[in-house]
């Protein structure tokens, strides 16, 4: 069932887009983005079936540190601008929101409640719901029209790629994001387990937030 892959992604990226666009509204839009995706991954996950979780994750754990060091490093060089300089704004990557708790909030109380919602978006669901949608549902389907006939893992040249640019282009930090997805497609062809792939990609985020709440980064956020 299609709906089960898809529906927890475009829920989440629907929410996130309305709360670009009112940042003033960020963190209520942001905490009902987070609310509804739950419960869409709750009913996902029981009925795709495509997640077994389990604790054979050192892999994948590492996988997730590498990757989010090479993100955290190259965003930093800002490519991206260097490379659409001069171009439309349609053309450039959108910034991310950057929205730091501790400027808007005037209680630290609510800023770190906030946060708590914050790094469950970011380190539970967005890798639950962005797994199966890019590994779980799309890269298949690019392989068969019969998708759920091919197994998680297996991959032809233009799925591996055709997901690779998708992603790239649905992230800010396209360098970045090209060379992670690059990442965890090869974790999947290696251990043919999208729990591994959330996992990693789980541990990435995490990362992510504490590396933006301890140096003040919240463009990467």
């Amino acid at each position: 069932m299609a709906k089960a892959f898809v529906l927890p992604f475009v829920v989440y990226l629907a929410g996130m887009s309305l709360a670009a666009k009112w940042s003033d509204q960020f963190p209520l839009l942001y905490s009902l983005t987070v609310l509804a995706t739950l419960l869409v991954v709750i009913w996902s996950w029981r009925t795709s079936k495509a997640i077994v979780p389990h604790w054979k994750i050192l892999d994948a754990v590492l996988v997730g540190l590498v990757g989010i060091a090479y993100w955290i490093w190259i965003s930093h060089w800002h490519l991206e601008a260097s490379l659409t300089a001069g171009f439309p704004a349609w053309m450039q990557p959108s910034p991310r929101v950057a929205y730091d708790p501790f400027a808007e909030f005037s209680s630290h109380l609510a800023a770190w409640g906030f946060i708590s919602i914050r790094l469950l978006g970011l380190a539970v669901l967005v890798p639950i719901a962005e797994e199966l949608f890019w590994r779980g549902f799309l890269m298949r389907w690019i392989v068969s029209e019969e998708w759920e006939s091919v197994p998680i893992g297996k991959m032809t040249a233009a799925s591996f790629w055709g997901v690779t640019v998708l992603f790239t282009l649905a992230h800010p930090e396209w360098f970045a994001a090209a060379g992670y997805c690059i990442l965890l497609n090869s974790l999947l062809i290696w251990k043919k387990d999208l729990w591994k792939c959330v996992v990693a990609h789980g541990t990435s985020n995490l990362l992510l937030g504490v590396y933006v709440l301890s140096t003040g980064h919240y463009e990467l956020w």
